[in-house]
């Protein structure tokens, strides 16, 4: 773990700090498992600061591309990133929320040691990534040109309901 790639929690104060750089997908070990190849690029600016309530935030803004194997077609394609994430740091899972109180605009990370700039990039596309990756395009067809029915159960209970 390089020194430069990590944020320190206890040296986060009001004056913004700012980490900026460039991954291959193939640098980030976990990553590159759900990737079809170590190609692309995932740009990152990370800043730390006390927010108003003074509390430790991290803003990450990650862009740029990798490439995923379709579940379809087994092909390879380009799923470009774009992650806007705001986090709030806590010393202890004390701190944390209760989940009803939670935020949709900011997640809570325990951060009672040093953070590695690559485990935060790498987490934030993991959870980025499409669970079933299909290859754009491909999402209204099925075995090359037959259309997808897209009926839902509440369709089905809608018409049932009409015709009471």
């Amino acid at each position: 773990m390089s020194a430069e790639l990590l944020i320190h929690p206890d040296r986060i104060g009001t004056k913004p700090q700012e980490w900026r750089g460039t991954f291959k997908p193939a640098e980030l070990e976990r990553l590159e498992e759900s990737l079809a190849d170590g190609e692309g690029e995932l740009h990152y600016r990370i800043t730390a600061a006390l927010d108003r309530r003074r509390r430790k935030t991290l803003s990450c803004i990650i862009e740029g591309f990798v490439f995923l194997t379709c579940q379809v077609s087994l092909e390879a394609f380009r799923h470009d990133v774009s992650i806007s994430d705001h986090l709030v740091l806590v010393d202890r899972e004390e701190e944390l929320p209760p989940i009803g109180e939670e935020s949709d605009a900011e997640d809570y990370l325990v951060a009672d040691e040093p953070l590695d700039i690559r485990d935060l990039v790498e987490d934030a596309v993991l959870l980025s990534l499409p669970m079933v990756p299909r290859k754009p395009g491909l999402e209204d067809t099925v075995g090359g040109n037959e259309a997808v029915s897209r009926v839902t159960p509440f369709a089905a209970l809608a018409g049932l309901k009409r015709k009471q």
